[in-house]
């Protein structure tokens, strides 16, 4: 009797899982052969939680933390949502230390994600995460592992991955897109452009200085990007040639960007968080204006977002989130607990702003 208990409880729980995850309402975001391997790898490795990493604000203001089921220290590098689903909760991902995590339930959970060949794991850095803004089911992500700097494509949500582009040696901090290549900015201070459509790439210029974050624009020509040394640079011919904007190096910590964000309307008008402050150029970064009205405890910004439509401005400084809806009249803040850790990235998704940190 015993024996037949026994296998009562697998053909049970068998069951369950089956209908779960591989033939149930789950299965049909993801493909079920690919997402049960990596629930699989999840639940296998991942048995502990923890908050403070990850927050949510709504419209209103209210803020909660977000759980990490994973059992070491994460930091967040970046986070991203899915163009790519058919139906159900939109899925959101984060790039970390400890490779991708992945949430169902608008960001309140997060779990440890690896693809079928489990080529990302919890021992990878996720620096980027990349949807084809000309073709949503087509998404990158830039990975570093045991030496190697990798950019994959994917057409299912990271689930199956194709090499694109790899490098020894060097990371792929940033890269962007503007619709036929992708820009990829290397840890040895590279630009490489790589052509989506002949599978080849080449060498555009080269830094003296990492390449910490980069924004390409389509049909334009027009370039931004920074340096870990400092320093915002432009180029308008397609990244043939760059040009240092010099305003900023008149005023102490005001080159050091932690980072920048270009509104989506027009394009020479640009935010950015630096140790000086939070700062905005109107003219594709020739001039800066601080913002004086901003009411932060410390000057130093350690993150910026910008919403163009209806002009919404998020400001990360000391573990507060400051939010002004109307072109940095006036100002609501937001204390998210996070006083012991650097918020490191702040996305609007929606009526909702989702913060990342890292230690």
């Amino acid at each position: 009797m015993e024996k037949f208990g026994f296998l009562a409880i697998i053909l049970v729980w068998g069951g369950l899982f089956y209908l779960l995850f591989v033939n149930g309402p789950i299965a049909s975001n993801f493909g079920s052969s690919n997402f049960l391997s990596s629930v699989v790898a999840s639940l296998n490795t991942n048995s502990q939680s923890q908050g403070k990493v990850i927050g949510i604000s709504d419209s209103q203001g209210n803020f909660k933390s977000a759980e990490i089921h994973f059992n070491q220290s994460v930091d967040i590098f970046d986070i991203e949502i899915s163009k790519n689903v058919s139906n159900g909760a939109p899925l959101i991902f984060a790039g970390s230390n400890h490779g991708l995590f992945i949430s169902r339930d608008n960001s309140l959970n997060w779990y440890n994600f690896s693809d079928v060949e489990h080529k990302i794991n919890s021992d990878s850095q996720v620096y980027k995460i990349l949807f084809n803004p000309n073709s949503p089911s087509e998404g990158f992500i830039s990975v570093f592992y045991q030496g190697k700097g990798v950019i994959y494509k994917s057409h299912d949500n990271f689930f199956s991955l194709e090499k694109i582009f790899e490098v020894n040696n060097e990371a792929v901090y940033d890269f962007n897109t503007d619709g036929q290549n992708l820009y990829l900015g290397l840890s040895n201070g590279r630009l490489i452009i790589y052509s989506l459509v002949k599978n080849a790439s080449r060498i555009l210029t080269t830094f003296n200085s990492p390449i910490s974050q980069l924004k390409v624009f389509q049909n334009s020509g027009l370039i931004y990007l920074t340096l870990k040394s400092g320093g915002f640079w432009v180029s308008t011919n397609y990244g043939e040639s760059f040009g240092r904007m010099a305003f900023l190096d008149k005023y102490s910590g005001a080159n050091k960007i932690h980072n920048f964000e270009p509104s989506l309307l027009n394009n020479a008008l640009v935010y950015a968080s630096t140790d000086y402050g939070l700062i905005r150029s109107v003219d594709s970064g020739a001039n800066w204006q601080v913002f004086k009205s901003l009411p932060a405890e410390k000057q130093m910004i350690s993150a910026v977002a910008f919403k163009a439509n209806p002009g919404e401005i998020f400001a990360a400084s000391s573990g507060k989130i400051y939010i002004s809806l109307d072109h940095d009249l006036n100002w609501q803040v937001i204390s998210t607990g996070f006083d012991n850790r650097l918020i490191s990235i702040i996305k609007p998704i929606g009526d909702k702003i989702i913060i990342g940190t890292k230690s």
